[in-house]
């Protein structure tokens, strides 16, 4: 199972994942809507009044320092959702200063209403759709009734472009998100996998980049896995690679992440962890799997820690500096950590 976060907008690390890469795909797209909004509003003036530009200038406002925001943020998912509910709320705006029912403003609010239902899950994207379609109809019938009560097509063609749009968009959205759900992990552990690594990896290097803060690298392999096949059969090597996954996500906090690379080897990954903290954590998890017997066998882990910080944090050499360490951990005797730079975790410890 997925680690929860602890946030209703983002259940699990992955929803906050695949939200971060969704609205990354689409920056440079935003802009240029944002742009050709902000121009078709400004060339209406005329018709229209020049309030709708100010309200269209306030919302471009938001959506340029977005990015900045979510960036240095732990809970970037409270950004963007008010970033779609301010734009919906200006966009209304617009429309309720230039004619209210009769505005031809009215069916801008549908932008942001799709932008959501491309980044969130179904329960906000119809949490979202809801606040939406509440927001266009304060702004558009209660500010003239009888202009409503006269003709209401243009608010009813708005509600139903919005409903219809935002129903589209999140039907094409789970299908896109089923088919990377089922190439980006691993269905016998149930972590992610090395595929699903690069690009969660680049978010975090340019939040710990914006932010100076560090990341610490964990690689571990388990200890002569290849005669639990060999002696025991796959079923139990499958059995054994469960258990360990869920040994290694129980020490874990809600924005750590664990992947399995293949085989027996798994990376954990640590954002705002020194090494010296990174390599407490490892000890912990090395231990709870001698412990445990994973898959009802007597098998130990061997792990390596790197940590980087600011604008250091690469992922090449931050991954060979951490598997040099499990390298050296294999050659010292196995069922230990080692940090980069060859000192074993345990002595690291002691000096702490």
């Amino acid at each position: 199972m997925e680690k929860p976060t602890g946030s209703w907008l983002c259940p699990t690390e992955a929803d906050r994942a695949r939200m971060l890469e969704a609205g990354s795909l689409v920056r440079l797209t935003r802009v240029w809507v944002s742009l050709l909004v902000a121009v078709a509003t400004a060339a209406a003036g005329p018709w229209v009044g020049w309030w709708p530009s100010i309200f269209g200038v306030l919302a471009a406002l938001q959506v340029a320092t977005l990015d900045r925001r979510v960036v240095g943020s732990a809970r970037p998912e409270r950004y963007v959702a008010a970033s779609f509910l301010s734009t919906a709320i200006f966009a209304t705006a617009g429309a309720a200063s230039s004619g209210g029912p009769q505005s031809p403003m009215l069916v801008l609010v549908a932008l942001p209403a799709i932008l959501m239902a491309n980044r969130f899950r179904r329960p906000v994207v119809v949490a979202g759709l809801t606040a939406t379609l509440v927001i266009m109809l304060l702004g558009s019938v209660a500010v003239d009734p009888a202009s409503f009560a006269d003709d209401p097509s243009l608010v009813l063609i708005s509600c139903a472009l919005v409903i219809g749009v935002v129903v589209f968009t999140l039907s094409l959205s789970d299908t896109e998100m089923a088919l990377r759900e089922d190439a980006r992990v691993d269905h016998l552990t149930g972590l992610n996998n090395r595929a699903s690594l690069a690009p969660r990896f680049e978010e975090l290097r340019s939040n710990a980049r914006a932010t100076g803060c560090s990341i610490a690298l964990v690689v571990y392999d388990l200890d002569c896995f290849k005669s639990v096949n060999d002696d025991l059969g796959h079923d139990r090597g499958d059995a054994v690679l469960r258990d360990t996954a869920g040994l290694l996500r129980r020490h874990l906090r809600a924005a750590d992440l664990v992947y399995r690379l293949g085989g027996e080897e798994f990376c954990v990954v640590l954002p705002g962890l020194g090494v010296t903290q990174a390599a407490e954590i490892a000890q912990r998890q090395r231990e709870s799997i001698e412990e445990a017997r994973p898959g009802g066998v007597a098998i130990t882990i061997s792990g390596g820690v790197a940590a980087a910080t600011g604008c250091e944090v690469e992922w090449d050499p931050l991954f060979q500096s951490a598997d040099a360490a499990l390298l050296l951990a294999k050659r010292e005797g196995r069922n230990r950590i080692v940090v980069a730079g060859g000192e074993d975790a345990s002595a690291l410890a002691a000096a702490a």
